[in-house]
């Protein structure tokens, strides 16, 4: 039996921390963020991920989501986008939520929202886990539906333990002493 949650794919929240004093100024944003957030730890809401990505776009395409904050909160909900499984493989429904979470994260950062750094490389991760089978940084660990294992995606081996560092990631030794890297080819998006 496939087991199937939204806590399938295992996201490092935790190390996502919300103590920069930047402030949002979209109620609504920072709601469907924090809503996100406890959603993880099993608190149950009447909005779904989908609803919450919903109301993202809507916010976006009207020109309110405008600080770091506004952008992170964004960011974190877009890379909880939903997955399903199409010939027993764990695929994105919309991949291209987790690049613009990337870029949302990226200018979250880039306006002085310091939590933003490891999502900045969670994102890109989730992205090109569910595009090319690989992840840059190792942030991304999946579970193993015939194990039931944690398991990392295959990790790029060019990019460095010193850029890891600048986002929050532990180094690539560290991660593998911690999970087993599934051994799936990469490959490039279609």
């Amino acid at each position: 039996m496939v087991r199937f949650a939204s806590a399938l794919v295992v996201c490092t929240l935790a190390s996502v921390g919300c103590t920069n004093r930047t402030q949002s100024s979209n109620a609504l944003v920072a709601e469907l963020a924090r809503e996100d957030r406890e959603s993880r730890t099993g608190k149950e809401f009447k909005r779904t991920d989908q609803d919450r990505i919903d109301l993202i776009y809507n916010e976006l395409a009207n020109g309110r989501v405008n600080t770091p904050a506004d952008k992170f909160g964004a960011a974190l909900i877009l890379d909880h986008s939903p997955m399903t499984f199409r010939d027993n493989k764990l695929v994105a429904k919309s991949p291209d939520n987790y690049l613009l979470g990337h870029y949302l994260a990226k200018a979250a950062m880039e306006g002085g929202y310091d939590d933003a750094k490891p999502l900045v490389a969670m994102t890109i991760d989730r992205y090109l886990s569910m595009t090319t089978g690989c992840q840059k940084y190792g942030s991304n660990r999946f579970i193993n539906q015939a194990t039931g294992a944690e398991e990392l995606a295959p990790v790029d081996r060019t990019t460095t333990d010193e850029e890891r560092a600048r986002y929050g990631i532990a180094p690539l030794s560290k991660l593998l002493s911690q999970y087993r890297e599934q051994k799936v080819p990469c490959h490039t998006p279609q």
